[in-house]
C-alpha cells in the first residue's frame, strides 16, 4: 500500500502574522540554492512559486498553495505508514522548517491564519489556476465563500486502494464525513479572533457549493454515492469546465455552465485565455481526463484515462458502464485523496493517516456501521457539525456514539492487519472521551492567553 501525503502550511512571520510575499520567494530561493532542487514558475518569467527535487519515489514539490502565505509540501508515495511518517517528518525537520527559519518564519499546525484576516487576491499566488478559481467564487457577490480566502490549509492523504475497491471506499469515506469534521476541525480562529462556526473548512465548502452554482456538487458531498466508476466519472463530467490547457496556456469556457460533459458531446467549444483571447478549441482526450483532476469531492478517486484513444469512444465507454476499460495502464496505480481535513499537528496528522486505514480496512464494518445513513442524512450532520461539533445527532443519535462505534471499528481494523500501529490512535480517542477538537483547544488558548500565545502553540 502507497501512502502520499500533502500538507499545506500557514506561514507566518516572526509576530504571528502572515507571512509576506517575499519572505516566501526569499525561502525557495534558498531552497532552490540547495543541491537537487530546482525552482519553477507558473509561466515563463513569473513569479517563482516554489520548487521541486527528484527522489527515488517519485518527485517532492514545496510551493506556494492557493495563498502565497501557505506553503503546501506534497511528498512522493512511500510503501507504508512508517515510512510516509519518516518522510514527512524529515521534509518538515530537515529542509522545509530550517529555510523557513533561516528568513525569520515559522509553519503553523492550524487550519487558517489565526492572526491575518487573508481576504481574496491580495494574498493569492501568481498562478492562472487560483486565478480562475478566485474569479469563480466572486462571481456571486454577497455570499459567503470562505474558500476565496487565501489562508485555508488542508492536510491530505493519497492511499493506493485497488481498482474495484475505489468506489466503495470512496463512498465509505464521504459518509463519515460529519464524524471527520466533529473531530478533526483545526480552524475556529481566524484573523484573531474566535468564527461563529466549528470550521472554516467545512463553512467554506458547504456554502460555496450552496451558493454558487458552479461548485455545486463539486465540493465535498456530491451530488449522490457512487454506483460505479462510470457513474463517478459521469458525475465528475456533469460538472462545469473549470479549465482546459493548450501550450502551457490556461483557458475557459466562454459560457461559464459548459460542463465537460456537453464539451466532449459537441466536439467543440469558445473559450479565453488569461489575456482575454478567444479561440474555439476542440475537445480532446487530455480535456477529459482535466475534467476528472477538476472535481473535488471530499474524497476523490484518481484514476488516468487513456489519452490515446478518441473522446467519442471514451465517452462511449463510459456512458454504458465499462469506465474501467479507457484507463491507462488497466487501471493499475489507482489511489484515493482524501480531503476532508484542515491542517493538523504533527501527532494528529498520523493519528488521522491511521483512522482512515483502519476504515479502509474493514470496508464491511463501514458498510454495517452506516448502511442505514443516506447522504441526506450526512448532509444534515454535517451542518449540524457545522453548528454545535460534537453535540450535533445523526439519525437521531448523538454524533459520539457514532464516533466510539467508528473508532472501536478503526482499532480492531488495525489490530487485525497493523497496516498503522493502533496506539497511533490515541489522541483521537482522547478527543472522543473530551468530546473536544483542535479547533476547541485554540479557541480556549485565545481566551485565555491571547493570540500571541495561540500562535507559540500552533508553531511546528
Amino acid at each position: 500500500m502507497k501512502i502520499g501525503i500533502e500538507s499545506e502550511l500557514p506561514v507566518v512571520d516572526r509576530h504571528g502574522f502572515a507571512a509576506g510575499q517575499e519572505a516566501v520567494r526569499a525561502v525557495f530561493r534558498r531552497l532552490a540554492g540547495q543541491d537537487g532542487f530546482r525552482s519553477y514558475a507558473d509561466r515563463p518569467g513569473g513569479e517563482t512559486l516554489g520548487v521541486r527535487a527528484a527522489l527515488p519515489g517519485g518527485t517532492l514539490d514545496i510551493g506556494t498553495d492557493y495563498g502565497f502565505c501557505t506553503v503546501e509540501a506534497a511528498l512522493p508515495p512511500e510503501e507504508d505508514f512508517a515510512r510516509a511518517k519518516a518522510a514527512w517528518h524529515a521534509c518538515l525537520d530537515d529542509v522545509l522548517l530550517p529555510a523557513l527559519a533561516a528568513e525569520g518564519l515559522s509553519a503553523l499546525g492550524h487550519g487558517c491564519q489565526p492572526r491575518t484576516e487573508t481576504l481574496g487576491a491580495p494574498w493569492l499566488a501568481d498562478k492562472a489556476h487560483y486565478r480562475l478559481w478566485l474569479e469563480r467564487a466572486e462571481r456571486y457577490p454577497g455570499h459567503y465563500a470562505a474558500d476565496a480566502w487565501p489562508g485555508f490549509a488542508a492536510v491530505q492523504f493519497n492511499v493506493d486502494v485497488p481498482l474495484d475497491a475505489a468506489v466503495t471506499a470512496c463512498d465509505t469515506l464521504i459518509k463519515l464525513t460529519p464524524l471527520v469534521f466533529a473531530w478533526g476541525s483545526n480552524d475556529a480562529v481566524f484573523g484573531g479572533s474566535v468564527r461563529p462556526w466549528h470550521s472554516l473548512r467545512l463553512r467554506g465548502y458547504t456554502e460555496l457549493a450552496a451558493s454558487n452554482p458552479f461548485f455545486a456538487h463539486r465540493l465535498l458531498l456530491p451530488h449522490h454515492l457512487y454506483r460505479d466508476l462510470s457513474d463517478y466519472v459521469r458525475e465528475a463530467w456533469a460538472r462545469p469546465v473549470f479549465q482546459v490547457e493548450r501550450e502551457g496556456a490556461v483557458h475557459a469556457p466562454v459560457d461559464p455552465g459548459l460542463t465537460t460533459a456537453e464539451f466532449a458531446t459537441a466536439g467543440r467549444a469558445d473559450f479565453v485565455d488569461q489575456r482575454g483571447v478567444k479561440r474555439t478549441l476542440r475537445c480532446t482526450s487530455a480535456d477529459l481526463a482535466t475534467g476528472l483532476v477538476h472535481y473535488w469531492p471530499a474524497v476523490r478517486i484518481r484514476v488516468r484515462l487513456d489519452e490515446s484513444l478518441d473522446v467519442p469512444d471514451i465517452v462511449a465507454a463510459v456512458a454504458a458502464g465499462r469506465a474501467e476499460e479507457v484507463l491507462a495502464d488497466g487501471g493499475r496505480g489507482c489511489f484515493v485523496e482524501i480531503r476532508h481535513l484542515p491542517t493538523m499537528g504533527r501527532a494528529e496528522t498520523f493519528a488521522w493517516l491511521a483512522m482512515f486505514l483502519g476504515w479502509l480496512g474493514d470496508p464491511d464494518g463501514c458498510r454495517d456501521l452506516t448502511a442505514e445513513w443516506t447522504l441526506d442524512d450526512v448532509r444534515s450532520a454535517t451542518e449540524d457539525v457545522l453548528a454545535h461539533g460534537w453535540s450535533a445527532r445523526l439519525r437521531g443519535r448523538p454524533l459520539p456514539e457514532w464516533g466510539a462505534a467508528a473508532f472501536d471499528l478503526a482499532e480492531r481494523s488495525l489490530r487485525r492487519d497493523p497496516v498503522a500501529p493502533s496506539v497511533e490512535l490515541a489522541p483521537l480517542a482522547r478527543r472522543l472521551a473530551e468530546r473536544t477538537s483542535p479547533s476547541a483547544d485554540t479557541v480556549t488558548c485565545l481566551e485565555r492567553h491571547g493570540v500571541e500565545a495561540l500562535v507559540d502553540r500552533l508553531r511546528l
